[in-house]
Order: C-alpha cells, then sequence, then structure tokens
C-alpha cells in the first residue's frame, strides 16, 4: 500500500494484524494518541527521537549486528511517520552488536544512514531510499519480519529468527557491484544505492487510480539477476517488487537478529 509518498510491501502488510485497539502508554517523549502500532498525524508532528547505543537486552526488540568496516547508523521507522525516524540507533561500531528495545504493537522499518539525513534533514525531506528492514507485532506479541528492495538496497542485511525456529531471511551479496548505471542512484548522504523498483502513479499514466504501483524494470531487473545464486531466487530473500515472492518469516518470541553488511551511509 501506500502511506504518503513511501511505498510499502504490499504482502507483507497483509501478513501482520491491523494495530489493536488496546491502548499502551507512550514513552514520556511523546505526547497525544496512545501509540497503538502506527502513529498518529499528531505524534509524529511532535515526535523527538529517542538515540541509543544499545538497550537493555530483555522484552521485544532487535540485536543489530554492524559488520561493515567503520562505525554506522540506524534509524527505527514507526509507521504513520516517515519524517521522523522513532528511534536513532548511534554509531555502532564495526564488527560489534546491540540490542534495541521495541514496543508492543510496532510497525516500521529499520534503515542505515546518517544523522544529517534522517534527523537534522539538512538535505531534503526523502529519506526512504536504501535497504528496508521491516518489523510488524500482532496482538500476541508475534512479529513478522522481511527484507524490502522496494525503496532500494544500499546494502545486504540478514534478518534471523532467535526463537529456536532457525528461520532467516535476507541476503549477504553486495547488490550494487557490478550494477548498470541505470540501476544506480545517490541517497541524499552521497552514497550511492540501488534505485527503487516501484514508484507511485501520477496522473500521465494509465490507470493512475487503481492503487498498484509502477514498475521500474531496469533496477528490479538486476536485483532478481544478482540475488539469485546457489542458495535460491532472489524472492526468496527479499521483496524484489510486491510481485515477486514472499520473503516474511516470523518469530515467536519478538526478538530478532538483524545483521547489516557493507553498505552505504
Amino acid at each position: 500500500m501506500f502511506v504518503t509518498h513511501v511505498l510499502e510491501s504490499l504482502a507483507f502488510a497483509a501478513m501482520v494484524a491491523a494495530a489493536p485497539t488496546t491502548k499502551q502508554a507512550l514513552n514520556i517523549r511523546q505526547v497525544g494518541t496512545p501509540y497503538t502500532g502506527v502513529l498518529t498525524p499528531e505524534q509524529c508532528a511532535v515526535l523527538v527521537p529517542r538515540t541509543t547505543t544499545g538497550d537493555a537486552d530483555q522484552g521485544l526488540g532487535i540485536s543489530i549486528e554492524n559488520a561493515d568496516s567503520g562505525p554506522r547508523s540506524y534509524f527505527v521507522y514507526s509507521n504513520g511517520c516517515d519524517t521522523m525516524p522513532y528511534i536513532h540507533v548511534a554509531n555502532v561500531p564495526p564488527k560489534e552488536t546491540i540490542f534495541v528495545s521495541l514496543p508492543a504493537k510496532f510497525q516500521g522499518r529499520i534503515q542505515r544512514g546518517t544523522y544529517d539525513v534522517h534527523v537534522a534533514h539538512k538535505r531534503g525531506p526523502d529519506t526512504s531510499l536504501g535497504t528496508w528492514l521491516e518489523l510488524g507485532y500482532d496482538a500476541d506479541n508475534k512479529s513478522y519480519g522481511d527484507v524490502s528492495l522496494i525503496r532500494g538496497c544500499d546494502g545486504a542485511v540478514k534478518l534471523s529468527t532467535t526463537d529456536g525456529s532457525g528461520v532467516a531471511t535476507g541476503f549477504s551479496t553486495k547488490c550494487m557491484a557490478g550494477a548498470p548505471p541505470g540501476a544506480l542512484g545517490k541517497k541524499l548522504s552521497g552514497g550511492v544505492s540501488v534505485k527503487a523498483t516501484e514508484r507511485s502513479k501520477t496522473a500521465s499514466d494509465p490507470n493512475p487510480n487503481d492503487g498498484k504501483p509502477v514498475v521500474l524494470t531496469i533496477p528490479r531487473d538486476w536485483l532478481l539477476k544478482t540475488l539469485t545464486d546457489a542458495n535460491g531466487p532472489a524472492e526468496k530473500k527479499a521483496y524484489i517488487d510486491d510481485f515477486h515472492g514472499n520473503p516474511v518469516i516470523c518469530d515467536t518470541k519478538g526478538r530478532w537478529h538483524a545483521t547489516f553488511y557493507t553498505g552505504n551511509p
């Protein structure tokens, strides 16, 4: 579906239960309607990201492993607010893993990036380009997750369950290496990324009001090609577009491990 100007994985959204009506107390930094999985416009308007270098490893959340060669920051966005991250995970050292707590009913995504772009907004409002790690909790705190490349690919990510099931999704392939020029674009930070594989329709497109995105074939076809290997087809590892595969996995305990490989912030 489309939320403001940002695409979300249609199939992923269908996998996660609608935000429950049971209200939950907000963190003290927020005001307005209690958080129920998706931020309201009022909450988004006053949102100040919580900055962390690692939380107590307990309860719901995700362990983020920085498998890159330098420190990296990550930004957790709650659905309903694409203009400001919910959590700023600051400067995780290379080859280290930290835990980030997530609230019950959380629905959203995690991206790598820089403070200047995602929080200070010095270079413009669009922070969506790059690999998305999508997570959502249902009313029983089961969590569903996937890797989505619909908004681009600025590096590989692997998502693993920690509930003993041994299930994982994502990939470690360098998605930008050898890509044709037509498949590549630049993030607001200046870092290179594979372009988004879909865009919303404009009035000049056929059937502009049918709700279906326009697929951009050059980056889409590159990702399908380069991420298909002996371990399986690309669409088993990530959402390449909204029409290929179903890479969503479930952790019954709501606790994940994510490895962010070499990528551009």
